[in-house]
Order: structure tokens, then C-alpha cells, then sequence
């Protein structure tokens, strides 16, 4: 294994478990706060999410109809200051429920040390992902991050917003139509890191979206298991603040009919697992 290119959602860390419960946590403190019913919030939730194409923007918050009646003001610096017990209360419970999978960081320390070149590709927005690598402490294990570049930063201040100090080349921006299961991106990552597919491991917890198009190219492909043990509780949550439409689960449906019989090289329930592949 020369290139290790890795997803991050629910391959690093349960981001659902831990998405899900901050996202509760602070629709509950803004029901509390505005006196509005969790189900009225979690359906305007789900309209902004749609709107702006991502389910993992928290300050759609300050977009919120119910919001913007409550304070009879749009005005998004002044909602973010009123709403900052809010937002702290996702931010509290991100701290407690985002952690590193068992194993991922020595795993990474240990690749790294024997000279694997290493890249994050991922699916979830620029800053969202740049933001879970340096609060968990891999940024410095990666030598690329491939991620979605954002069309609709709506940070209440956004020359303000804190910023992440990373090589300038660090972040490679792909098009949201570069979506998986794209085989041709993980071509596009092989060639930008002077790396052969035959050299290269993809590793990912969807066999759909990961598994299927690392197989399409020649890439070893490595299904990590273990991503898809979280609580259903915590997926409900998430499908009722989803921003995909009815075409992006009829999508979604017809690529599990299409790859219902994929197969992956390897099956890992333990990302330290990496080691014995060779």
C-alpha cells in the first residue's frame, strides 16, 4: 500500500451518534427557548436543509422561520448572539459525543511512519470536515483533503468566522457533481498523488457509495463494518432533517438495486485492521 485514501464520516468517527445527538440537543434548547413544538422546528429544519443542499449546517438555525418571528428580526448577528445558549448546546454535546473510532490515530501514526501517503476524500462540506479532523487531532496525518467545496456559507459573520491554519494546497475542492459513487474521482485523487490504482486502498463504510466505485477502478477495497453500528433512534433523527429530496431517495434506491451484490476485497471491524493488509 503506497496511497490510503479514507472516508471520514462514520470511518474515523460515528457521525451519526454524534451529529444527531448535538442536532437534538439543540432543538430541544431552541423549542425550549422560542416556545415552539419540536415537530414544527424539525419540518422548517428540514425545508433550509433542502434549500441549501446539506443536512449539517447549524446555523440554518438562524434561518428558521418560527426564529425569525419569535425575534421579529433577520439580522443574523444579532439571532446568533440571542440564540448563543442555543448553539452552545450543540457545540457541548459535540464535544462529548465526537470521538475517534478505537485505533484510528494509532493506526494513522503507524501508516504514516512506514511511509503511506494518506488522504482524506469525503462528502461532507469544506469547513464541517476540516473542523472534526483538527478537533479529533489527524489533520497532520493527511496529506490532501478531498472534500465538497461550499456554495452557501451562511455564517452570520463570515470575515469573522475562525479559520483552521492548513497548507494552502492541503484542501483540494471537489464539485458537488463529483459525488459518489463517482469512479472517476477516485481516478482524479490517484493522479493528483502520483500514485498507481493498483498501489492504492479505499476504505468506507458505505458498500453502495465506497465499495462500489474503489472495485470499478482496481482500487483494494476496504468496507469498514463497524460504521454502521449506531442506535436507529439517532438515524430517525437525522431522517427527519434531511436534505435529500424524493428524486435523491429514489437515487439512493436504485443504486442499492444496481450494487445489491458488491463485494469489498477486505471487511474490517476495527480500523487498526489497515495493518494486516500489507
Amino acid at each position: 500500500m503506497k496511497l490510503l485514501i479514507t472516508d471520514l464520516d462514520n470511518t474515523l468517527y460515528d457521525w451519526v451518534t454524534f451529529y444527531s445527538k448535538s442536532f437534538e440537543a439543540m432543538v430541544n434548547a431552541l423549542s425550549k427557548e422560542i416556545g415552539v413544538p419540536l415537530d414544527i422546528l424539525l419540518a422548517e429544519y428540514k425545508s433550509i436543509h433542502q434549500k441549501f443542499g446539506n443536512s449539517e449546517k447549524p446555523f440554518a438555525t438562524l434561518e428558521l422561520p418560527s426564529v425569525l418571528n419569535f425575534f421579529k428580526s433577520d439580522d443574523k448577528k444579532y439571532l446568533q448572539k440571542q440564540l448563543s445558549p442555543v448553539l452552545s448546546a450543540f457545540s457541548s454535546k459535540r464535544n462529548d459525543t465526537l470521538k475517534l473510532y478505537p485505533g484510528v490515530k494509532d493506526t494513522l501514526d503507524k501508516l504514516n511512519s512506514e511511509g503511506v501517503k494518506i488522504v482524506a476524500h469525503t462528502e461532507a462540506l469544506e469547513f464541517n470536515s476540516l473542523y472534526r479532523l483538527n478537533k479529533l487531532g489527524i489533520v497532520d496525518n493527511f496529506v490532501h483533503l478531498y472534500t465538497l467545496e461550499d456554495r452557501y456559507n451562511i455564517h452570520p459573520d463570515p470575515p469573522n468566522a475562525k479559520a483552521i491554519p492548513v497548507d494552502g494546497n492541503f484542501i483540494i475542492r471537489l464539485p458537488p457533481e463529483e459525488s459518489k459513487p463517482n469512479p472517476e474521482l477516485l481516478r482524479h485523487i490517484c493522479r493528483e498523488e502520483k500514485v498507481d490504482v493498483k498501489d492504492a486502498v479505499y476504505v468506507g463504510d458505505s458498500l453502495t457509495k465506497d465499495i462500489s466505485m474503489a472495485n470499478e477502478v482496481g482500487i483494494k477495497s476496504v468496507w469498514a463494518n463497524y460504521g454502521r453500528n449506531f442506535s436507529p433512534e439517532c438515524w430517525k433523527i437525522l431522517v427527519q432533517i434531511t436534505h435529500w429530496t424524493d428524486e435523491d431517495v429514489a437515487r439512493e434506491e436504485e443504486l442499492k438495486k444496481t450494487y445489491a451484490n458488491i463485494k469489498p476485497d477486505y471487511t474490517i471491524e476495527n480500523f487498526s485492521e489497515l495493518l494486516s493488509l500489507g
